[in-house]
């Protein structure tokens, strides 16, 4: 039996299922019975992760444990987060848990040192920016970081909310020169550090995949391998 695979969504659901297109598009499948079960919590009434990093909005974290709990109880063999911002609360919701999970920063991180890149750009929230989530692994690694100035950062937040609402064509427009100025100030690639950042930079990532590193996509490449690995491959 294929083991299953929980997504914790909703943060947004357009990344959410956009996450679900990419596993299923890059599955080695033949037909609809070769593909990975998905169990999928799309909540988009969780709180705002970056409004309450930023001590402007309520907590997350007791709505993201429910989904999480309530996918574990659901069968779930591994759970995953599609959503950059929201590993903030990941050590906590991972802790004493008997299931499975996959980190979407460490999944990026490695895909980073896989590469041998040495300095990559990071577009992302303003709270994973100032939680240096994505800074603090790359230093580990030898990677150095190339972060956003203060009107780059606030153009990216804007395209983020811009995807949120659905207005995919101005999330475009608003983060394009911030990827093309942190490859000019010398990055070998960029993060795409939130999952709605993937979805507005689909044309930078399908032309210029070297010099993209979309965390949606290497996270779902993660978990197709660990779904089509051997029982004995795995570790817990």
């Amino acid at each position: 039996m294929l083991k299953k695979l929980g997504i914790l969504g909703g943060m947004g659901p357009l990344a959410t299922v956009t996450f679900m297109q990419k596993i299923i598009a890059r599955t080695p499948a033949h037909n609809d019975q070769e593909h990975i079960p998905m169990l999928v919590s799309n909540v988009p009434q969780i709180p705002d992760r970056t409004a309450c990093i930023l001590n402007k909005g309520p907590d997350p974290f007791p709505v993201l444990k429910q989904g999480f709990e309530q996918l574990q109880q659901s069968g779930a063999d591994c759970i995953v987060i599609p959503c950059n911002t929201a590993h903030f609360w990941y050590p906590r919701l991972t802790t004493n848990s008997q299931v499975h999970t996959i980190s979407i920063i460490d999944s990026v991180v490695q895909e980073a040192v896989y590469r041998k890149y040495r300095s990559v750009g990071i577009l992302a929230t303003t709270a994973t920016m100032m939680t240096n989530m994505y800074q603090g692994r790359l230093a580990e690694k030898g990677i150095d970081a190339i972060e956003t100035t203060e009107q780059e950062q606030q153009q990216v937040m804007a395209g983020i909310y811009a995807v949120k609402a659905g207005n995919v064509a101005e999330g475009q427009k608003l983060m394009a020169p911030v990827f093309e100025a942190m490859l000019a100030r010398g990055a070998d690639a960029v993060i795409f550090g939130c999952t709605e950042i993937p979805v507005a930079l689909e044309l930078q990532a399908q032309t210029r995949p070297d010099a993209c590193l979309d965390s949606l996509e290497i996270l779902a490449d993660e978990c197709i391998a660990w779904a089509t690995a051997d029982e004995h491959d795995l570790v817990a």
